[in-house]
Order: structure tokens, then C-alpha cells, then sequence
């Protein structure tokens, strides 16, 4: 069974990804990881590659045609899509939000610098290009797909990760995730604020 997990920037989604293979036995498909692998080589940012992408979204299709692939092809493997989109393109899986205070999440970011092409120098700084980071996503998946993807109701488990330890996110999302894959049909979903 496929998991796409997806929400907002500094949720801890890399996290949470990382735990459920070390534990779990899960692969990761990170889209984010080769975002920024394509801006490192670009020498720009990764807002700055979003920005781009509003214009020329080619790369945008590269990526969700390799999901939907992926989700075929590997269907009954553990496999976890750590990606924005994954939710939308992915032919079936099991799909997560995570949410967090803005403030928190540039906390941790700064924490967890990713080197020149997601660079911050304070918090402050952090929390303002997150959120135009996100504002200018949102935009794009709006004028790509014509989706929100900050509407809860295209998931099946979303999680508020802002007070809570990842072992704790983990358990949230392992104890639904088998709910679900025990009895899809009457899965119903979840929401941890």
C-alpha cells in the first residue's frame, strides 16, 4: 500500500518519511529532494525555482508523470511519496497532511538548513519565505491543476505537527494508516489538530 504524504513547509514531513522507513521498512520518493537538486544546479532557490515553475511547468509534469508511474508499478511495495502533488497523481494511496504554526516550522528549518538553494538568515526571515514559498505553490497548483491543495478534504489523515514529538506523528499516522488498509470502505477521515 502506497502513502503520499504531503503538507506545509517545515512540517517535518522529511521526518516522518525517514522514521517510517527506518521502522517500517517504507521507500521514499522525495519530489522535493530533486527540486532541490535541480535549483542547487541551477544555482537559485528553491522559491525562486517555484517561481519559475509558475511560468514554465514542465518540470511540474516530469515529476507527476514519474509518481503515477511509480504508484502503478509499485503498488503492493511500502513506498512513500514525499511530494505536494503525489496526493492528486498517485493512482492510489493513503494520503497525509501535515500542518504546522508558521512561526514553528521556521524554527525548525533554521535547525535544518538544506544549504544555498534553502538558506535563511533568522527566523524571521525563515517564517516570511515560507509562507511566500507556499503562497507561490498554492498559486501554481491552483493554475496547473486547477486543485487546492490545502483543502483537507483531499486527504485522508491530517496532522497538526506543531506540539508534537515525531514519534507521537508517527503513531498517529501508523494507527490510521492500518485502519485504513484494514477496511478502506469504512475509513473515515481523520483529523489530529
Amino acid at each position: 500500500m502506497l502513502i503520499s504524504i504531503t503538507g506545509k513547509l517545515g512540517s517535518g514531513k522529511s521526518t516522518v518519511c525517514n522514521l517510517l522507513k527506518d521502522r517500517y521498512g517504507f521507500e521514499i520518493y522525495s519530489t522535493g529532494a530533486f527540486q532541490r537538486e535541480v535549483a542547487r544546479s541551477m544555482g537559485i532557490t528553491t522559491l525562486e525555482l517555484n517561481k519559475r515553475l509558475r511560468e514554465d511547468p514542465s518540470l511540474d509534469y516530469v515529476i507527476d508523470d514519474k509518481v503515477k508511474q511509480l504508484s502503478i508499478e509499485k503498488a503492493e511495495e511500502k513506498l512513500i511519496f514525499d511530494s505536494r502533488m503525489a496526493w492528486h497523481f498517485a493512482v492510489k494511496s493513503f494520503k497525509i497532511f501535515l500542518t504546522i504554526d508558521p512561526c514553528e516550522a521556521a524554527r525548525r528549518v533554521m535547525k535544518n538548513q538544506r544549504g544555498c538553494e534553502e538558506f535563511y538568515a533568522d527566523e524571521k526571515e525563515a517564517c516570511d519565505k515560507l509562507i511566500e514559498r507556499s503562497q507561490v505553490e498554492q498559486a501554481r497548483f491552483m493554475q496547473i491543476y486547477g486543485v487546492d491543495y490545502y483543502d483537507f478534504n483531499n486527504y485522508d489523515l491530517i496532522v497538526n505537527t506543531t506540539s508534537r514529538t515525531p514519534d507521537e506523528i508517527i503513531e498517529i499516522i501508523m494507527n490510521a494508516y492500518e485502519s485504513y488498509v484494514n477496511d478502506e470502505a469504512s475509513y473515515s477521515r481523520k483529523i489530529f489538530n
